[in-house]
């Protein structure tokens, strides 16, 4: 089983619309047994879902992540497993283990949210 996870140095990406990088991680009979980092580049967003299925990726841990690319990731019948923060490494254990922790509602990621509350006003001196 393949585990994509996007990346920020060894942290999982807390927005995946802004990560530069995946890591791959290659699992057997519950252990790590390999990983490879993949480049993300503003060419390469419109076939990142088609090129993760031909890295054989089943399943995909992110922060948080907006619908449209959610759709397409699960288009590829990819597993999704959001809301999810820490170093990789550890991330990947608890998943194996049964023991990840995740919050769906961790980054929803909608435009239509932005701006609301009491814009920032600068002091009168």
């Amino acid at each position: 089983m393949n585990i994509a996870i996007p990346v920020f140095g060894d942290r999982v990406m807390p927005r995946f619309g802004f990560t530069r990088e995946l890591i791959v991680v290659t699992v057997e009979e519950d252990a790590i047994v390999g990983h490879k980092r993949l480049p993300v580049t503003p060419e390469t967003w419109a076939v990142l879902p088609s090129r993760l299925r031909t890295e054989q990726v089943s399943v995909m841990i992110c922060g948080g992540i907006h619908p449209r690319f959610q759709h397409l990731l699960q288009q590829e019948n990819i597993l999704l497993v959001v809301g999810v923060a820490g170093e990789w490494q550890a991330v990947v254990q608890a998943y194996l283990q049964g023991t990840l922790h995740s919050d769906p509602a961790f980054c929803l990621c909608r435009r239509k949210h932005r701006r609301r509350g009491t814009p920032f006003r600068r002091r009168q001196s």
